[in-house]
């Protein structure tokens, strides 16, 4: 709730306060998204046997086995995630900007930007997890061409 409160008074009252606590408040801000996708990987990774017992390499040779074998299936996570950053965060800025008068935006911007972040920001870090921890799922590590292996 760290970053909704911030953006909150980020877009209703940051010209008022010093630009210490506007920076101060930022990087809290970033560290609790690190921190989010931190926690948000390690329960998705904990409970499934096949993955608990995986190293850092093997799980990024897992994705990136899956991008060489299925790299249409990886895009379109991009597609749909840009179609849902669209929906839920392009159109309701646009909305507020030309369907609200002036003196009403600034509130309302604040209450979108506040909206936005435990929805649709934390959204996007789960999705991104578990489309990463399907594709690791999905791929088996790339095997060494013969060739390699002789060498």
């Amino acid at each position: 709730m760290l970053p909704t409160v911030q953006r909150f008074i980020a877009v209703r009252w940051s010209h008022d306060l010093p630009t210490s606590v506007n920076v101060t408040a930022e990087a809290a801000t970033g560290v609790s998204r690190v921190l989010l996708l931190y926690v948000v990987f390690k329960l998705a990774m904990r409970d499934d046997p096949r993955l608990a017992s995986l190293g850092r390499q093997d799980r990024w040779e897992r994705v990136s086995a899956f991008i060489e074998r299925r790299g249409g299936d990886f895009a379109l996570q991009f597609a749909v995630l840009g179609l849902a950053f669209v929906a839920f965060d392009t159109l309701p800025g646009l909305a507020v900007e030309h369907l609200l008068a002036e003196d009403a935006r600034e509130a309302a911007t604040a209450t979108l930007v506040s909206v936005k972040n435990p929805t649709v920001i934390a959204f996007t870090i789960i999705w991104m997890v578990g489309v990463a921890r399907q594709m690791m799922l999905s791929a088996e590590p790339r095997r060494p061409a013969p060739a390699e292996v002789a060498s």
